[in-house]
C-alpha cells in the first residue's frame, strides 16, 4: 500500500510581542517563528478500511485521547472533506516534541498531517486555501507548512517569509514537570481588548500570504 512517512519540526520564537486582546478573543501578536531540528514524525498509509485511523506513540496522554481531538486527525478530515475523498488511511505518530512547551508539536504535527496527506493521494490544493484550512486548525498550523524563519502577524497566522539566518545550536531545556497550555498562557495576560481585524471573510488574506510564501520560496 502507498506510504509517506513526513516529519514534523519543532519551533522556537525568537521575538515574541503581544499587543492586546482582539475581538475574536485572540491575542494580536508579532512574532519571529524559527524551526529547529528537533521533531516528530509522522506515517500515512493507504488503507482499506474507511475513515481514519490515528494510533501515537511517545505521549501517553496523547494516546489516551480520542482520536478526533487529535490535530492531525482533523486536518486529514478537513482534507478529506474539501476533496470529497472516501478512501481509508492509517495515521502513526511519533512524538518525541514535548507538549505545553511552546514548542508547536501540535500545530507542526497537523500541518506536516496536511502535507503528507495531500502526498499520498496526489492531491493538489491552491495555496491560499491549504492556508486557511491550516489557520481554521490553529494560528500556528501555517507557520509550519513553511518553516524555516518567518514573521507571523494577526494572530501568528499571517505568514511572511524571512531570510535564514546562519545554521546555529541551540539547547531546548524542558523541565518534565513544567506543562503550560497556550490557552492558558495567553490567560494570564491582563492585555485590555481593543478592535482589531476581525477574523471572518479571510480568503483574500491568505490569497496574499500565499503569493508572499510562493515568492519567498
Amino acid at each position: 500500500m502507498p506510504e509517506v512517512r513526513i516529519p514534523a519540526f519543532a519551533k522556537i520564537n525568537l521575538r515574541l510581542d503581544i499587543l492586546g486582546k482582539r475581538d475574536d478573543g485572540f491575542h494580536e501578536l508579532r512574532t519571529i517563528f524559527q524551526t529547529i531540528s528537533l521533531h516528530d514524525e509522522l506515517r500515512l498509509r493507504a488503507s482499506r478500511s474507511p475513515g481514519i485511523s490515528l494510533t501515537i506513540q511517545g505521549n501517553q496522554p496523547l494516546s489516551a485521547e480520542p482520536p478526533q481531538k487529535n490535530l492531525v486527525y482533523r486536518a486529514v478530515e478537513a482534507l478529506r472533506h474539501e476533496l470529497k475523498i472516501a478512501s481509508g488511511v492509517e495515521i502513526a505518530l511519533q512524538k518525541t516534541i514535548p507538549a505545553g512547551r511552546g514548542l508547536g508539536g501540535g500545530s507542526s504535527d497537523a500541518a506536516a498531517a496536511l502535507l503528507g496527506y495531500l502526498r499520498l493521494t496526489k492531491k493538489k490544493l491552491a495555496a491560499a486555501r491549504l492556508l486557511e484550512i491550516a489557520s481554521s486548525l490553529g494560528a500556528d498550523v501555517p507557520f509550519f507548512l513553511l518553516g524555516g524563519r518567518a514573521l507571523g502577524v494577526n494572530k501568528g497566522d499571517e505568514i511572511y517569509p524571512l531570510p535564514d539566518i546562519p545554521k546555529s545550536q541551540i539547547l531546548v531545556v524542558s523541565p518534565k514537570d513544567i506543562y503550560v497550555p497556550t490557552p492558558d498562557a495567553y490567560g494570564w495576560l491582563e492585555a485590555k481588548p481593543f478592535a482589531l481585524t476581525n477574523s471572518a471573510g479571510t480568503s483574500k488574506l491568505f490569497q496574499f500570504c500565499a503569493l508572499s510564501c510562493l515568492a519567498g520560496g
